[in-house]
């Protein structure tokens, strides 16, 4: 049987059990008041924390395209060195960690797995390099971690996913480009393509045969005006013969530094000189210091595409940075500029997302983002564009008063509409 509770005693157990039950729910109507008036708390991602936020980069840093590594890093350095010493971002300093991958994938993918996945960094900003960039492509994919900034133009960037943010204009993008130049800036009626056969110069004959589509002009460069070269080449005797039999008043060059001199000698040993048109990746003055000695009458001839406002006054602050963080380093070049601009796009997102570090927030922060204030003209990233820089410019090579072959602008800023 069960226990036979004295009258008294049942009517306390009864007023117990009803203040009991008035005392809980007052307090979760106290509750549920204070978390209405209260912010909903964001929980931070890995590599945030109240003080500071960390991320990181990787590229080449030794070998033979230190030469490339060395400023490029240097300009995300200065940038940020510069933010902290001004407080960080909304109290918050950057703190980088850097992972050297000898422009080598497999060293990339380990570069990576130990910044996602032993120093759990917030976003990875600036990687450098293409083959290193589409080896990790899927960690990040997977993964989520925002990636801001790529030393690559490789198109496939522009659709990997929402948390990709590509800067640096695209190859495919800016063959397009180049076609608007052949025909309204040079009139040309005979074209020569001589690209690189990889994803640098398959993505940018693609793009350039695609724009002359766009333009109505696609027969004025013949199936027999592409001409594939190998990145390791180094005789170009038999594209530059093929190229001269074809009588173009344009040819395109699109590879990087090393084939490009290569070709242009070629060009000089032949005499064979009309204006060519080359990607961004050459637009330095080391491969000026290259190409020029080999080529000396041919490269006065050549444009290059640009994608940086290099003007005295966008150029100011990132001179004074680095005077003050690296003032052993006397040249500023481009690879300088674009480790400087990796490193204000992702600060302009940072601020944009404000107290809301989740990936979440940073990502919905960049979507929203439309940034005009660095040394690109514009960088976009609205409605889920990730094209990044869509606004080129064309630079001419010309000689100063000492001799000295020099880049000169050409053309404004333009997009292809």
């Amino acid at each position: 049987m069960g226990k036979i509770f004295k009258k008294g005693s049942l009517l306390a157990l009864v007023l117990i059990l009803l203040f009991s039950v008035a005392a809980c729910s007052n307090s979760d109507e106290t509750t549920s008041k204070d978390e209405k008036d209260e912010p909903e708390k964001v929980e931070l991602a890995q590599g945030v924390t109240d003080e500071s936020v960390k991320i990181g980069t990787i590229g080449v840093q030794s070998g033979a395209l230190a030469f490339i590594g060395t400023p490029y890093f240097e300009g995300m350095e200065a940038y940020l060195k510069a933010v902290n010493d001004e407080g960080g971002v909304n109290g918050r300093t950057v703190e980088l960690i850097k992972k050297d991958d000898e422009f080598k994938p497999d060293k990339a993918v380990k570069a990576m797995e130990e910044l996602v996945y032993d120093d759990e960094v917030f976003a990875i900003v600036g990687q450098l390099g293409t083959p290193g960039v589409m080896a990790t492509e899927s960690i990040v994919k997977e993964e989520g971690i925002p990636a801001v900034y790529f030393g690559s133009g490789a198109k496939q960037l522009t659709q990997s996913g929402k948390n990709f943010f590509p800067v640096q204009p695209n190859y495919y993008y800016e063959g397009k480009l180049m076609a608007k130049y052949a025909v309204e800036k040079f009139s040309a009626k005979n074209v020569v393509v001589i690209y690189q056969n990889d994803d640098v110069g398959r993505d940018g004959v693609e793009g350039f045969a695609e724009g002359l589509k766009a333009l109505g002009q696609e027969g004025i460069l013949k199936e027999e005006g592409k001409l594939a070269i190998n990145a390791a080449d180094t005789d170009f005797t038999v594209p530059v013969q093929k190229a001269k039999s074809l009588n173009p008043d344009v040819v395109i060059v699109y590879s990087l530094a090393g084939a490009t001199t290569g070709i242009l000698k070629e060009f000089e040993k032949v005499n064979f000189n009309v204006p060519m048109i080359t990607t961004y990746s050459n637009a330095d003055a080391s491969f000026l210091a290259l190409a020029a000695p080999g080529a000396p009458n041919v490269i006065k001839n050549l444009y290059v595409m640009g994608w940086v406002n290099a003007d005295a006054a966008k150029l100011q602050p990132l001179m004074d940075a680095m005077a003050k963080y690296f003032p052993e380093q006397k040249v500023i070049n481009a690879y300088t500029m674009a480790g400087w601009v990796a490193a204000e796009t992702f600060i302009a997102g940072l601020k944009a997302a404000g107290d809301d570090l989740s990936w979440e927030g940073f990502v919905e922060a960049m979507d929203g983002m439309t940034f005009t204030e660095g040394l690109a003209p514009e960088i976009s990233y609205v409605d889920g564009k990730r094209e990044g820089v869509t606004k080129m410019a064309l630079s001419k090579v010309a000689q100063d008063g000492s001799g000295k072959f020099i880049f000169t602008l050409d053309s404004e800023f333009t997009e292809f509409e």
